[in-house]
């Protein structure tokens, strides 16, 4: 088929995020064997900005979109969050191209009212939406035109390229890592100088909170690979099925991965893939155990590097976007196809 994927590819960021859900999927895209049209929202609307402002441009990034999809006449229009994109602006490519299909992928927490509206203004002129929150916040946004499915965070091979847990310990710089800010979340913060504090025979590493800078693209590969355990601390653990994105970065390079309980993520990962904790004593005692016992910690980060290669790589979550979107049953064979409503 032929697909104009518009997303936000940060072309802007020279490379620094090149791990982003977007890429993921693009390349998943391309991999099932379609031509697709890249159409990067927030770049592209800088570019027809004579400000360079994407705010300014956004209106004629949406003029850009309806040309694209006119010029390239795609089967499927497969959006990326998407905020700049009007329901106006659907309407019309389907006004053009009556007999598209468009679906939305949205990877951001779901609870925040305000930052999902665009999701629910939009749900009237889409053919299915895709999010990395369960449970009864992905329900609510359900409609009989516009089933609401769950997604993983995608893997990719080539850029979840290493395996953390074949490093030689001669090697080793971190027995723990942290990449996450800490700007306004002071619970958050509070939350890491504790365990620092709770560890100091480790060597724990943080960047981009507690005063540390943080660090991007290869370089901040090279400190995964570096490193034994790395801690998935979301902004919240009671939201079903609810992960940050960094969870897939993490455990896709091979790392031994922590991350707290309460959001049902042992549907997705067993308890031999992942290290689970219920507060921050036990997970102090998670770290302590697994930075003395190497064969467990190599045997659990292998296991969930595998899960992730195997089925929550970018291709076979591309494959069920696309089938979903297009009505094809093949997409109740996804390992998370239980999540997806109405069934």
């Amino acid at each position: 088929m032929r697909i104009v994927h518009a997303a936000n590819l940060q072309l802007d960021k020279d490379g620094a995020h090149l791990w982003n859900q977007d890429q993921k999927i693009h390349h998943g895209l391309i991999r099932l064997g379609h031509f697709v049209y890249p159409f990067s929202i927030n770049d592209r609307a800088r570019m027809l900005s004579p400000t360079k402002s994407k705010t300014f441009g956004k209106g004629r990034a949406n003029k850009a979109l309806i040309e694209t999809c006119r010029n390239v006449h795609p089967d499927l229009l497969i959006l990326g969050h998407a905020q700049f994109i009007s329901a106006d602006t659907l309407r019309e490519i389907r006004r053009i191209l009556p007999s598209i299909r468009i679906g939305l992928w949205y990877v951001d927490p779901l609870w925040d009212v305000e930052e999902t509206k665009h999701l629910r203004d939009r749900l009237e002129v889409l053919d299915a939406l895709f999010c990395s929150t369960g449970g009864a916040l992905l329900e609510a946004l359900a409609r009989p035109n516009c089933p609401a499915a769950f997604i993983p965070s995608a893997v990719d091979a080539g850029i979840e390229c290493h395996r953390a847990f074949e490093t030689p310990e001669s090697e080793i710089l971190h027995d723990l890592l942290f990449f996450g800010r800490d700007k306004g979340e002071p619970g958050r913060r509070a939350f890491l100088q504790e365990l620092k504090a709770k560890l100091p025979e480790l060597r724990v590493g943080y960047y981009g909170c507690l005063d540390q800078a943080g660090i991007f693209g290869w370089e901040k590969e090279q400190v995964i690979r570096r490193s034994k355990m790395a801690l998935n601390l979301s902004r919240r653990s009671d939201v079903a099925l609810y992960s940050s994105s960094r969870i897939a970065e993490l455990m896709g390079n091979g790392i031994l991965t922590l991350t707290p309980r309460g959001a049902g993520l042992e549907g997705l990962y067993g308890e031999d893939e992942i290290a689970y904790y219920d507060d921050i004593n036990d997970l102090a005692t998670k770290v302590r155990h697994f930075s003395q016992d190497a064969g467990q910690r190599i045997a659990t980060a292998r296991r969930g590097w595998e899960r992730n290669h195997r089925e929550y790589n970018g291709t076979e979550i591309a494959r069920f976007i696309v089938n979903l979107t297009r009505r094809d049953d093949a997409w109740k064979s996804a390992p998370w196809a239980a999540h997806v409503h109405p069934r």
